[in-house]
């Protein structure tokens, strides 16, 4: 047992290991967004679909003599196959920079195909190694129990994921790290070697132990419905992982903790559950998860809850959904010999989840509702999976529960428009509307908790379930509304691969301050008067105390006495409604670099905002990530030779982690005049950017200063940071006078390519 449990382990080590390093070593060629942590997530799921399956038929199908000739066939080919790809990249899994995308279109087919080529073939094996390996096992190893084989796999998932954001990422450079990867590949490889000897060398007289030829007619094959319920009880848990990956990533940053710890969450059920059944207990589980999505809706509709709030509501919530649908999809496991097709269908329903959340979701929905979708579909399938068992709960004569369940039912909307459960519950009980809701609970019970009444005989948990409809329907009603309050008024509501979108009108029965409003999720990035004496003012984070509103009017350039030289170059990462060519004048040149093509659109051509059209500077707009665009332009001899350069890229209070890295300002430096500055918008709810930017200045030597913003009308407080090689143009009067010292208190290892942490700045 120990050469499979050693190599079990290992597989799913790599399995787990290899998912962060791919996503973090392609995601600033993406834009840096979530959505490239959910098309990893999506590829992975869908090759483990394409393992398991491969496990199911070839265990079914083949002799054990023939499935180890197989599989080490295909194990050798692949080492080979890394080994010739080592010599034309940096190392056998990570692509050389020229498979780079030129362009930001088609980019879920463009991360499929680099995968693929990358580490398809090795995932592909890894993925098998677990039902592969456990079926091996059982086979050999009669009477033993290979479940727990399953639990330790997932053991060494869990491992590989804890390890890669606080051992692995911080210690050892990219290129680095997949060189070990693939070391241990190889090491990997010999195990299933010796696995496949093993189960070479046992013989079965009768042959009763392959599966398609048994002939032991006692073990009846589950019905079609259970496997239904295999595939339901392995999607939700999945939607739930991927939508809650994104609430926590479209708030702070595309980060390998922030993807690793709703996945160690999830890995860490399967492990509870599949280890014993004794671990999944319903009466701790089933309470836990109705406290989780009463506080996760109450936060949901609060999106100004401190992070750590949402991180931690969001874990709990995802921790009670993975527990009860991992642990009701365990008591519905089969006998072993069905146990290659039960992973599959576990195998399925996950892959549907993804798919689901990465595919058909941003076609359906202009919000993350899927999040919303997950929280109803969690409580759904419990009660199915209750009603279908005539011994749990929900058919006992319960008076508390009912009483739970329907206070809760009540409580939950009040507590969506109060700010505390004490506020929300004394509002609940002064609703006098819901008297005869409780009357009527009252009276049902007083005849249906009788032991002797007919309805007790007929239907022993009619008021229980009457009362978890209610609740089931409640909850939905709550999230609906939800849902439709962010959608409420928008002109124009959007999704894609990079994020949310959606144009608002706001004051418009005031022709005097009528506004429209551009968001990207919950943050303004951008907004513009309608009057026509009025919109060629510059507002929210661009206003004339701004840092690029103090360069763009007071820059020595536009003191200058000859008309041409009064002109500046500037560039901006980050077009949003494009308010800083408010600031243009005839002769200047603004080139914004934009990724999503969205927000292109909408500024260029909604007809919402005119920035764009209104300036007198000349605009151009390069699609694509900005880094991979000032690349090209620098490898090429075309540096753009910015007098001020803009850095606002930033999605929602996610940070694009890419952009202010070591190597990204050595890319911006090349892109200035000797005299220029680099501006940067670092207004957060969450972290505190200046130490990064500290470093970074430090470690060019560059000159330093932050510039505040107050409050307007239509301007937003916010901070920026200033960077130049002198002081040339940070020493104007105008300028200067509005900057302070760049002095941050907290010590924080720079950012590279290879490294960056988020705890040390979080506010």
């Amino acid at each position: 047992m120990l050469t499979y449990a050693i190599t079990i382990f290992t597989g799913a080590f790599l399995l787990f290991q290899v998912e962060p390093l791919l996503a973090r070593y392609i995601l600033p060629w993406f834009g840096g967004s979530s959505a490239v942590w959910m098309t990893c997530m999506l590829f992975f799921q869908l090759l483990l679909v394409a393992g398991y399956a491969y496990s199911h038929l070839i265990a079914t199908r083949l002799t054990a003599r023939r499935q180890a000739i197989v599989h080490v066939a295909i194990v050798l080919a692949c080492v080979l196959l890394m080994g010739a790809l080592a010599l034309i990249w940096q190392s056998p899994i990570t692509p050389g920079p020229t498979w780079k995308p030129q362009s930001p279109d088609f980019p879920v087919t463009r991360i499929f195909v680099l995968l693929l080529l990358s580490v398809g073939l090795p995932f592909f094996i890894l993925s098998t190694t677990g039902p592969l390996l456990q079926a091996w096992y059982a086979r050999s190893h009669q009477g033993s129990a290979p479940y727990r084989l399953y639990a330790l796999s997932n053991i060494g998932s869990l491992l590989a994921l804890v390890t890669y954001p606080f051992v692995v990422e911080p210690a050892l450079s990219l290129r680095a790290q997949a060189l070990l990867w693939s070391l241990l590949f190889g090491l990997f490889s010999i195990g299933v070697l010796l696995c496949a000897r093993s189960i070479h060398r046992v013989t079965f007289p009768d042959r009763s132990f392959d599966i398609a030829e048994s002939a032991d007619v006692r073990i009846a094959a589950p019905s079609r419905s259970t496997r239904l319920l295999w595939i339901a009880f392995a999607t939700v848990p999945s939607v739930m992982l991927l939508a809650a990956t994104n609430q926590l990533c479209q708030q702070v940053a595309v980060v390998p903790f922030l993807w690793v710890l709703p996945l160690a969450i999830y890995l860490l059920s399967f492990i509870i559950c599949f280890d014993n059944p004794l671990w999944y207990r319903r009466g701790i589980f089933h309470p836990l998860l109705g406290v989780a999505v009463f506080i996760a809706v109450a936060v949901l509709v609060r999106p100004s809850a401190s992070i750590i709030i949402q991180i931690v509501t969001y874990s709990m919530l995802l921790f009670a959904v993975c527990m009860v649908c991992h642990g009701e999809l365990v008591r519905l496991k089969p006998h072993e010999h069905y146990l290659t097709s039960f992973y599959l269908m576990i195998a399925i329903g996950g892959a549907i989840g993804g798919v689901f959340v990465v595919v058909i979701a941003p076609l359906l929905f202009t919000g993350y509702w899927e999040f919303d979708l997950a929280i109803f579909m969690s409580l759904l399938m419990l009660m199915i999976a209750l009603m279908r068992d005539k011994n749990s709960w929900l058919h006992e004569r319960s008076p508390l529960v009912a009483i739970a369940l329907l206070s809760g039912a009540i409580v939950l909307p009040e507590l969506i428009a109060t700010s505390s459960i004490l506020t929300a519950v004394r509002r609940a009980s002064e609703a006098a509307h819901l008297i005869p809701a409780f009357a009527a609970v009252a009276l049902m019970s007083a005849v249906a908790f009788q032991k002797n009444s007919s309805l007790a005989r007929r239907w022993p948990g009619s008021v229980v379930q009457a009362c978890a409809i209610v609740g089931l329907l409640m909850v939905g009603g709550v999230l609906i509304a939800d849902v439709e309050g962010n959608r409420a008024n928008s002109l124009i509501a959007s999704r894609n691969f990079y994020g949310t979108l959606g144009v608002y009108s706001v004051d418009s029965q005031k022709p005097e301050g009528h506004y429209y409003m551009l968001r990207h999720g919950q943050i303004i990035h951008g907004e513009q008067y309608a009057a026509a004496d009025k919109r060629y003012k510059p507002t929210t984070y661009y206003g004339p105390e701004s840092a690029i509103g103090l360069l763009m009017l007071n820059h020595p350039r536009r003191l200058a006495r000859d008309s041409r030289g009064r002109s500046l170059r500037v560039g901006a990462i980050g077009l949003g409604v494009g308010t800083i060519a408010a600031y243009g004048r005839p002769g200047d040149y603004l080139r914004f670099y934009e990724i999503n093509p969205a927000v292109t659109e909408i500024a260029e051509e909604s007809g919402y905002f005119t920035y764009l059209r209104d300036s007198r500077a000349r605009i151009e707009i390069v699609p694509g990530d900005a880094r991979l665009s000032m690349e090209r332009e620098v490898a090429n001899g075309n540096p753009q030779a910015f007098d001020v350069l803009v850095l606002d890229a930033f999605a929602g209070d996610a940070i694009p982690v890419h952009l202010l890295t070591i190597e990204a300002f050595a890319i911006y430096l090349r892109e200035l005049n000797p005299d220029g500055v680099i501006a940067i918008h670092v207004t957060n709810r969450y972290l505190d950017l200046q130490p990064v930017i500290q470093n970074i200045a430090d470690h060019f030597g560059l000159k330093s200063a932050r510039a505040h913003q107050s409050g307007g009308q239509l301007v937003k407080p916010s901070d920026w940071v200033v960077l130049a090689r002198d002081n040339s143009v940070l020493g104007q009067p105008a300028i200067a006078r509005k900057l302070r010292p760049l002095n941050s208190q907290r010590k924080v290892r720079p950012w590279t390519d290879d490294y960056s942490n988020l705890f040390q700045i979080l506010k």
